[in-house]
């Protein structure tokens, strides 16, 4: 643990958990060595589709998302790695991330300010605070929009600490018909059927 996390008051530990990827999904942690194993299967990808001119922009993108999800205190992440029969791989990923109460109390409030935002169980299921949100991206010399879900569930006999799903579907953002918005449906509709298999495993 660094002198950071001590001082946010970071859990030293998640306590484990389980959870059913699709086919084709993997987990990885947020590590410079899972950033590099990434890296090198994306770029196998671009060179069977006669694309190695992106690797130097996929390196770069890859290096700001990677250290991104270390600051945020990302436990771990989930994507599709292997394309499914049809070769279709999809445009989102899942992290996994320790949020932490401020000040040292409980999550409750931060729970209750998400509901009066609209955040809803997952599907009935109250174990999660479930909520979404839109926003552009820069890729590049291009903009793509991302549909975001994020899930929210606090560690078990513990509220000060909670474990926090997010979702971000890929989308064009200069498509006036949205015709794209069946597929990120399509997709949340994955993610929440993914994050639903969550358990907490017995100590």
């Amino acid at each position: 643990m660094t002198l950071r996390d001590e001082l946010l008051g970071a859990q030293r530990a998640v306590p484990e958990y389980a959870l059913v990827l699709p086919s084709g999904w993997e987990e990885h942690d947020a590590s410079v060595e899972s950033e590099r194993a990434l890296v090198d299967l994306a770029a196998a990808r671009l060179r069977d589709q006669h694309r190695p001119d992106l690797y130097a922009q996929l390196r770069a993108l890859s290096g700001r998302a990677f250290a991104g999800l270390r600051s945020a205190n990302t436990h771990r992440l989930y994507l599709q790695v292997q394309g499914w029969a049809d070769e279709l791989v999809l445009p989102m990923s899942i992290t996994a991330a320790v949020r932490t109460a401020p000040g040292g109390g409980t999550l409750d409030g931060v729970v209750a300010e998400l509901i009066r935002g609209g955040a809803t169980p997952l599907h009935g299921d109250k174990r999660f605070v479930r909520w979404e949100r839109e926003s552009t991206m820069a890729v590049g010399t291009a903009t793509v929009g991302q549909r975001t879900a994020a899930y929210l569930t606090p560690f078990p006999d513990r509220r000060t600490h909670a474990l926090q799903f997010t979702a971000v579907a890929v989308h064009p953002a200069d498509d006036p018909d949205e015709s794209w918005r069946p597929v990120v449906e399509r997709m949340l509709e994955l993610s929440d059927a993914i994050v639903s298999t969550f358990s907490w495993r017995r100590a």
